[in-house]
This record gives structure tokens, sequence and C-alpha cells, in this order.
């Protein structure tokens, strides 16, 4: 691939020699993209099930549409295509406990991650996190394969949101909170 200068940009001769790299050093890089902390959950008792994720961002306003990325290995990954729907939890630094049990690090699968934290459903039937920051409760429009995940396309038909809280992040391998600057 040739460097090439676009006008108001250094000269080839300054720009960096790309260099070959693999998933690893993709990974790595990608550790310092912050993400907005989130919950992504599915299902009806006793057949719930959720993770935690920073691939969601909103889409449209009209129609209001968000979309996640889900890793097809994901619990809740089949129950969102089965069901049609799932509801996109916007996480408050409160919250962190919850991330990390939606994570998986504690071991836990399926319905018993829903033990701690208080929960509701709205139109869909998909868990709500109440106390969340917001949340999203979709029906599924699309979904796309891509790599090891699907990208689904969810349209919004009930939200919910709560001010005061401050945002859960993700950078570097660590939860955080952003800081005004």
């Amino acid at each position: 691939m040739n460097q090439r200068a676009m006008p108001n940009s250094a000269p080839a001769s300054l720009l960096p020699e790309p260099v070959p790299f693999d998933a690893a050093d993709f990974r790595s890089a990608m550790r310092h993209v912050p993400g907005a902390v989130s919950i992504v959950t599915t299902g009806q008792a006793p057949n719930r099930h959720g993770l935690t994720l920073t691939a969601g961002c909103s889409l449209s306003t009209a129609p209001p549409s968000v979309l996640v990325c889900v890793n097809r290995s994901a619990g809740a990954h089949d129950t969102i295509l089965s069901s049609e729907s799932f509801c996109w939890n916007i996480l408050g630094v409160e919250h962190l406990g919850l991330a990390r049990t939606f994570s998986g690090q504690d071991g836990s699968k399926g319905d018993i991650r829903f033990g701690d934290g208080l929960w509701c459903s709205l139109k869909t039937g998909a868990p709500s996190l109440i106390g969340a920051i917001c949340s999203f409760d979709c029906r599924v429009v699309d979904a796309h394969s891509a790599g090891s995940h699907t990208i689904f396309t969810g349209q919004v038909v009930a939200q919910t949101t709560r001010a005061g809280s401050e945002p859960l992040v993700y950078v570097d391998g660590s939860f955080g909170a952003p800081r005004a600057l």
C-alpha cells in the first residue's frame, strides 16, 4: 500500500511505515480505546441471559435504534436470536460488581447472574436494570455476522433514564470513570 500525502497532511517521508500485525497486536491497540460499560440482557426467568460489553452505540433517531455486538459463543447470543429482543443497560460506577458478574469473572452463567441488582421488564420482556443510567428495550430488526460476533440492530420500543450517575467506562484493561476536562 502506498502512502501518499493528502492536502494539509504530513509528507509521505514523515509518515510511519506500516508494519504487519496480528490479532494480539490488534487487541493490544484496542485496549487504549475507552468504552462505556453496559449489560445486554435477554430472555425471561428462569432462562435469562446477559453479558457485559462495551461494543454498543446509538444508530438512528428515526426510528430510535441502537446496535450491540455480541460474541457468538456468549450464552445470550442464541437467546437474542430466538427471542428477537434485548435490553441494553448502560451502567454507572455503582454497578461495578454487576459488570464483573456479567463478564463471567465469577464463573456464573445464565439466570444466576441476575441474583444481584433489581430487575424488571419493560415491553419486550428482556430484563431491564432498575437504576441503570439508561435502559433501551429493543426488538431485533437485523442481525449481521461479522467475524466472531453478531451485530444486532435493535429498534427501541421502551426506555428508562436516570440522571445523576457517573458512567462506568473500561480502558486499558480496567474499569474507571470519565473525568471532566
